[in-house]
C-alpha cells in the first residue's frame, strides 16, 4: 500500500497553513540604519525568534531564529554548540521587540529537540543550518505568525526589497549592546562582487547569499547569527525568508558585509527532517566555505550538536481520510480562518492531544495575491479562497483515495 504525502501537492498549502502575514503593518517603509539602531513597530516581523541562554545576571539573546511553524524554528547550527551542556538554561522567546519587558503577547518555550546538519563543519561553517523543535506549540497571533520559505524555482535577486533583523550589537567598536529588535534594509549583493579578490576571495559559494552594501553601512553583527534575511517584490505583499545569518567580516565595514546561508539549497532538508517520524513532523546539499581569516562568528554565547532521535507523540496509525476532510472544512469556513487551529492534510493518525502541526511551507510566487487572500483573516478575497479551498480539497480527496 502506497503512503499518501503532500509532498507533491506543495500547491495544497493554500489556506492551509499561513506564511509570511504581518498582521500589524500595513506598509512598510525603507530603513537605511542598523548597526546604529532602528527600532520596528511591534509586530513587525512576526517570525523573529531570539534564541537566549541564562547567564549570571539573567536571560540573554545569544542568537536569532526564524519560526516556520508552530513547532519548529530554523537558525544556524553555529549557535547551538553550548546546548549540548546548557540546554537546561536555554529558551526561545517569540513575538517579543523589548528582550526587557515581555507582554502578554511573548511566548516562551524551550527546546525539546534539535537537529543539526548533519555535515556542519565549525571552522569552515560548511552546511550552517539546524533546527529547532519547541516544547510545545505556539499559538499563532499579530505577534506571531511563521515565515515564508521561497519557492525552489524562484531567483530570489529579482528581489528588490530586502530587510534583516536582530538583537545583535549595534557597534562593533565600542561594543554597544541591545535589548531592542534591530532592523535595516540591505541589498542582495552580486555573488561573483562579493568573491572578488578585494572582498571574501572566493570564499563564498553557490549556497551562500551575500547582503549589504559595498561601501559597507547597515550590517548584521554578533548576536544576529541564525536570524533572517528577508526579502520580497516590491509590489508584493509576502517576505520570503531567503538566508540565514551565518558569518561576515568587520560589521558595517567596506568589502565586509554579512554572508548568509541560502534557504533555498537546503529547503529539501529541512522538509525531510521535519516530516520524518524519526524526528515527529518534516538530503542536504554539500557546501563548501572558507571564510577568510577575519570572519566573525555573528552569535553571541551559543554556538555543535546531538540529535534526540525518539519522539513518540506521533501516531502511525491510519486516520479517517473523512473527519481529516471535515476538520480541513472546519478550519477553513471558521469566522478567523486561523491557520494554528488546522488539521493537517498528511498526518495520519488519531486525534492527538497537542496542538496539530501546521506544515512548514514554501510561498509561491506568482500567486502572491491569492495567496494573501488566502492568509489574512480579515481578506477580502476570502471568498476566493474558500472556492479555491473546494478545489483543493476535492483533489486532496482524490489523491488519498489513488494513493491507498
Amino acid at each position: 500500500m502506497h503512503q499518501f504525502s503532500c509532498a507533491g501537492l506543495s500547491e495544497c498549502s493554500c489556506c492551509l497553513t499561513a506564511c509570511g502575514i504581518r498582521p500589524l503593518v500595513k506598509n512598510h517603509h525603507r530603513v537605511r540604519r542598523v548597526i546604529e539602531g532602528n527600532t520596528p513597530e511591534p509586530g513587525s516581523w512576526p517570525w523573529m525568534a531570539s534564541i537566549q541562554m541564562l547567564y549570571k545576571d539573567g536571560y540573554g539573546s545569544a542568537c536569532g531564529g526564524v519560526l516556520l511553524s508552530n513547532r519548529w524554528v530554523v537558525t544556524a547550527a553555529h549557535c547551538l554548540s553550548d546546548l549540548k551542556r546548557y540546554r537546561h538554561l536555554a529558551r526561545i522567546v517569540l513575538g517579543a521587540r523589548d528582550l526587557t519587558q515581555l507582554g502578554p503577547e511573548t511566548q516562551i518555550r524551550t527546546i525539546k529537540q534539535w537537529i543539526q546538519h548533519e555535515d556542519f563543519d565549525h571552522k569552515t561553517h560548511k552546511n550552517d543550518i539546524a533546527l529547532i523543535r519547541l516544547n510545545y506549540p505556539v499559538k499563532f497571533s499579530d505577534y506571531i505568525q511563521p515565515a515564508c520559505l521561497p519557492p525552489k524555482s524562484s531567483n530570489v535577486y529579482k528581489m528588490d526589497d530586502c530587510h534583516i533583523a536582530g538583537w545583535g550589537l549595534l557597534n562593533e567598536k565600542p561594543r554597544t549592546v541591545t535589548t531592542m529588535l534591530q532592523e535595516a534594509t540591505v541589498e542582495l549583493i552580486d555573488r561573483k562582487r562579493c568573491n572578488s579578490s578585494d572582498w571574501y576571495n572566493g570564499g563564498i559559494h553557490d549556497y551562500n547569499l551575500c547582503a549589504g552594501y559595498e561601501q559597507g553601512g547597515p550590517d548584521v553583527c554578533m548576536g544576529d547569527s541564525g536570524g533572517p534575511l528577508m526579502c520580497k517584490r516590491k509590489k508584493a505583499g509576502i517576505y520570503y525568508v531567503v538566508g540565514i545569518v551565518s558569518w561576515g567580516g568587520l560589521c558595517g565595514q567596506p568589502h565586509s558585509n554579512g554572508v548568509y546561508t541560502s534557504v533555498q539549497d537546503f529547503e529539501q532538508w529541512i522538509f525531510n527532517k521535519t516530516s520524518s517520524p524519526k524526528y515527529h513532523y518534516m538530503k542536504a546539499t554539500s557546501m563548501n566555505i572558507s571564510p577568510p581569516s577575519n570572519q566573525r562568528n555573528i552569535e553571541g554565547n551559543v554556538e555543535s550538536v546531538t540529535m534526540e532521535k525518539n519522539d513518540s507523540s506521533h501516531s502511525n496509525s491510519t486516520g479517517s481520510i473523512f473527519n481529516q476532510i471535515i476538520s480541513f472544512f472546519k478550519m477553513i469556513f471558521s469566522p478567523h480562518g486561523k491557520s494554528d487551529h488546522a488539521e493537517n492534510l498528511c498526518r495520519n493518525g488519531q486525534e492527538s492531544t497537542e496542538t496539530p502541526p501546521v506544515e512548514i511551507t514554501t510561498g509561491m510566487m506568482d500567486r502572491e495575491t491569492i495567496y494573501n487572500g488566502c492568509l489574512s483573516s480579515h481578506a477580502p478575497a476570502m471568498l476566493s479562497c474558500q472556492a479555491m479551498a473546494h478545489i483543493l480539497v476535492m483533489a486532496c480527496l482524490i489523491a488519498l483515495i489513488i494513493c491507498r
